[in-house]
């Protein structure tokens, strides 16, 4: 799969993820206001952090796109732009969520005296099925928790009228409750992602170390000066710097480092994109000139 193949896919997702978790807020949110659910009102708060979490991947990834390499030039004012819009919405949510916390908490404290409707429970249920059906896999693995407290919180309420049991009611602001401990911890994290973004964040040291035996085993390559690999998303792009024999012609280093790119592609396939810069391999003396007074023909350094 091209770059560009796996940048519209990625883009694509967090599209997905923003206009469907939009739509699901506004869903769960006018059910919610109908029914009186806190759980339902906190649910979509919850939704609209994912949003805000699509929303700040979708900035990421089109900004990666449009650079094309991790050596382009940046806008500063376009970071701090996207950065400070996913600060003031996660702190927009958590206010929300605080608010709804709040509320969930004084009507414990004042006694719950009316259960929501099944409309809450059924709305919980269609909006999980649709995430498992349309979402990505991320983003269903991280509903699967917030979507179950809210299924049982609803559910157990709806039943207290039925069973002629009031304490049931109480369900329905528990459940709220931990569903905006879900919403803190969303918010806190696109926060930190926000304030301390850069384009890409550095892979695991273990991943590093393969690359680098991958690329040093390959012919022509004599040391591997740097290997940087920062991954975006599901993608990684690699930043290395090879040396090789000094004595070979431009055209053969550049034929090497092709060789180092094509192969790193193909042989990881969650690469995105290779960057390779090629320097003359100086061992020191007493090989520090590349002039030969005598002539005389020496050993390639070519592996």
């Amino acid at each position: 799969m091209s770059a560009h193949k796996r940048y519209a896919k990625a883009e694509s997702a967090a599209w997905t993820g923003l206009l469907g978790n939009v739509c699901l807020a506004a869903v769960k949110g006018g059910i919610g206001l109908n029914t009186g659910s806190k759980t339902l009102l906190a649910d979509a708060c919850r939704s609209a952090s994912d949003a805000a979490s699509s929303f700040v991947s979708l900035t990421d990834i089109r900004r990666c796109r449009q650079v094309g390499a991790t050596a382009a030039p940046i806008s500063s004012v376009r970071g701090r732009t996207e950065a400070y819009s996913g600060v003031v919405t996660s702190i927009v949510l958590i206010i929300v969520g605080l608010e709804i916390g709040i509320s969930a908490i004084k009507l414990i404290t004042a006694g719950v005296e009316k259960a929501p409707g099944w409309s809450a429970a059924a709305a919980i249920i269609i909006a999980f099925a649709l995430k498992e059906l349309f979402f990505p896999v991320k983003e269903r693995k991280a509903d699967l928790y917030a979507s179950l407290a809210a299924l049982i919180g609803t559910s157990a309420a709806a039943l207290g009228q039925p069973l002629q049991m009031p304490l049931l009611y109480y369900f329905d602001p528990a459940a709220s409750l931990i569903i905006v401990v879900i919403v803190f911890n969303n918010g806190y994290r696109i926060v930190t992602a926000s304030v301390q973004r850069r384009l890409f964040c550095e892979i695991e040291a273990t991943d590093i170390a393969e690359l680098k035996v991958a690329v040093g085993r390959m012919e022509g390559v004599v040391t591997v000066e740097e290997l940087r690999a920062r991954e975006h998303g599901h993608y990684v792009v690699v930043d290395v710097v090879i040396s090789v024999n000094p004595r070979i012609s431009v055209l053969e280093g550049n034929e090497v480092a092709k060789r180092v790119k094509y192969f790193l592609m193909k042989r990881f396939s969650h690469i995105t994109d290779v960057t390779v810069h090629v320097e003359p391999y100086d061992p020191g003396y007493p090989y520090k000139s590349n002039h030969d007074p005598n002539g005389e023909q020496v050993a390639t350094l070519l592996q």
